[in-house]
């Protein structure tokens, strides 16, 4: 088999870079849609009714996807053209796009006419206020519970299924596109500065989703005038969710095309299968493997191939640093616009656009100058290894201190802390106890609807004592709780000028520490044989996925529950959703749980600088050895 001859040097370097050129540009749709889904978590709550607790499977199920596609994907990108699967990828991703954006066609952009809204605040004055003449029941909600327990459970299974194939779709963008680049490059030392570039745009993206997502809530959902009344303050404004699926879908769609004319390789065939058909008699055209003997070989090769990777190492050990170290991702990133708007009382869309400066600030344009470091002072595999220890420990003392920089939590009058518990209680089945409250029948209200007067807090207009509502200006006035006077929606958080120094050791620690993420890559592909590539980074990925990405937002999700001071029981025997968290408890749990992670990350990391110490790398070897010692190891395990 003859290999293609190489392009001639600078057609060949421009062909590359416009290779890289697309995939940055799909991988910035990629995060700009990872971004996007968090951004707007709070919005389909409200859509479509879901529970914290769904839209947290909604996102592992991205990553769900994605880890049962990779090995496979793997796999075919060592035996097919690779630019052509990651076109193929890139054509089903935009159709994941479009089915994410489904129910608006099936269940129209908003729940309500601007008539049904008017009716519904009716409902909700009724339901809401000082109740005197006790006519409200605990169960005036079941009617509401009964109907978004169905008619949006499909809605859900739609957008599961989307973020399942958005998942699977997406598995050749950090794999193959990945090991296309480094094993065609002319000069290894240019690989990190181009994967480094490639990797950044996943922290470059998300802002852009953060932004995105903060745009288009402040656009109605029917993108036209909103009912009268409603702003995006209020509980019934809907943000256009569905217009940003579209958006990336299209974009998707757009960048497809191009990935069909590359060649499959540059410099030679890229590909473990033909390095196995090196190592054995060639066979005729006509004599080549039926897909069932393809299939059987798979079976019996594919085993073996994956002992070689798990027993190497140097390999094996960088995987688990990067695993731990991906849980800054898919835990301290994911939740970060939460801790923000209620740690600091940032409204959700500045908090996604806080997010998004340190995504952009800190680990984009760190990841993208770390790559750029590495190929210009060409630092060698060990040495970087330092280099990513150095960083990391630089992330887990920014945790340390942040975790001291929290604010206090609103309070709410009723809710007290109870020392001999360890526990807050809020005087459900109690208010009666309250003069102002005395016949307001406040026990049967489930639902939170926080409301405020010169920093007074009350759970719902009905604990502050309030009668009348004007449905027009949303207003409550006649609040008994507040010598008659009208309160605002709302909790009013306390002062707490504290938030920019946060923000600083966070994009200062997260800048420092992502330097050199690269390396991680870096190491993963330099420590395994180049017919090896596609499926180490696969694997990687794989793991990375499933004890790191996949976990993550459950873990988080467990510990942040346990912050939480005040649930928002919106259907009789169920918890809810939380609307008051312990402020100190969540700052200490977020970044512990995140200090936790990275110092497990840093011992793996430096284990593996150890082993690497007592062993000599692929590109190590003297090249006169090189393709002899490989040739005999695949004879050798042939003849096995």
């Amino acid at each position: 088999m003859t290999e293609r001859t190489p392009l001639p040097g600078k057609k060949y370097k421009f062909t590359i870079n416009i290779f890289v050129l697309l995939m940055v540009l799909v991988i910035a749709v990629q995060g700009t849609y990872l971004g996007y889904v968090v951004g707007m978590l709070t919005t389909l709550e409200k859509r479509f009714g879901f529970s914290s607790e769904k839209s947290g499977w909604l996102l592992s199920l991205y990553d769900i996807g994605h880890t049962m596609a990779i090995l496979l994907i793997g796999y075919i990108g060592s035996h097919y053209h690779l630019p052509r699967i990651t076109g193929i990828g890139v054509i089903l991703s935009s159709l994941s796009m479009f089915m994410l954006a489904l129910p608006v066609l099936f269940y129209g952009t908003a729940d309500y006419t601007q008539e049904q809204l008017l009716q519904k605040k009716e409902a909700y004055a009724m339901e809401m206020r000082c109740d005197v003449n006790s006519l409200r029941e605990i169960s005036s909600q079941g009617e509401d519970c009964w109907r978004e327990h169905n008619e949006h459970t499909n809605a859900f299974i739609i957008l599961a299924f989307g973020q399942l194939f958005a998942g699977i779709f997406a598995a050749p963008f950090n794999t193959i596109a990945y090991v296309y680049i480094d094993s065609n490059v002319k000069q290894k030392r240019e690989s990190p500065f181009l994967l480094g570039l490639l990797t950044s745009m996943y922290a470059f993206g998300p802002a852009l989703g953060f932004l995105l997502s903060s745009i288009l809530n402040g656009v109605y959902t029917t993108l036209g005038d909103a009912p009268d009344h409603i702003g995006t303050h209020d509980e019934h404004w809907i943000g256009a969710w569905w217009l940003g699926f579209l958006l990336c879908g299209s974009a998707y769609l757009v960048l497809a095309l191009p990935f069909f004319f590359f060649p499959r390789t540059y410099k030679h065939p890229d590909s473990f299968h033909l390095m196995l058909e090196h190592s054995r008699p060639q066979v005729s055209p006509e004599d080549r493997l039926s897909f069932k003997e393809n299939v059987e070989l798979f079976l019996r090769e594919f085993p073996m191939v994956l002992k070689k990777l798990l027993s190497n190492k140097v390999y094996i050990t960088m995987v688990i640093a990067w695993m731990f170290g991906s849980y800054l991702i898919g835990g301290y990133q994911t939740y970060l616009p939460k801790f923000i708007e209620t740690q600091y009382g940032r409204s959700a869309s500045m908090a996604d656009i806080y997010s998004g400066i340190i995504s952009v600030g800190a680990i984009a344009v760190s990841t993208a100058l770390g790559g750029w470091i590495l190929s210009r002072y060409n630092i060698a595999p060990r040495s970087s290894i330092i280099c990513l220890l150095g960083s990391w420990v630089v992330i887990l003392v920014s945790y340390i201190i942040g975790m001291n920089l929290g604010c206090s939590q609103p309070k709410v009058e009723g809710l007290s802390y109870v020392d001999y518990a360890d526990r807050w209680h809020f005087y459900h089945h109690q208010e009666r106890e309250q003069q102002c409250l005395e016949y307001c029948n406040c026990e049967t209200i489930l639902k939170f609807d926080g409301v405020s007067m010169n920093g007074q807090n009350f759970y719902s207009p009905c604990h502050a004592g309030c009668t009348d509502y004007d449905v027009f200006s949303n207003t409550w006035s006649n609040c008994q709780c507040v010598y008659g006077n009208s309160v605002e929606k709302g909790l009013v958080h306390p002062e707490c000028d504290i938030f920019f120094a946060y923000l600083a050791v966070m994009m200062i620690g997260l800048f420092i520490g992502n330097l050199f993420f690269m390396v991680t890559m870096m190491i993963v592909l330099r420590s395994v044989f180049d017919e090896e590539k596609v499926i180490a980074l696969s694997l990687a990925s794989f793991i990375t996925n499933l004890f790191g990405f996949i976990p993550a937002p459950v873990i988080y999700g467990f510990f942040i529950d346990l912050c939480c001071i005040l649930w928002n029981r919106q259907c009789p025997n169920e918890r809810g959703n939380c609307v008051l968290y312990d402020n100190d408890k969540f700052s200490k749990m977020f970044h512990g749980v995140n200090s936790f992670f990275q110092i497990f990350a840093i011992i793996f990391a430096g284990i593996c600088y150890w082993v690497s110490k007592s062993v000599k790398l692929p590109e190590e070897m003297p090249m006169v050895e090189f393709p002899e010692s490989r040739e005999r190891e695949y004879r050798d395990e042939d003849e096995e």
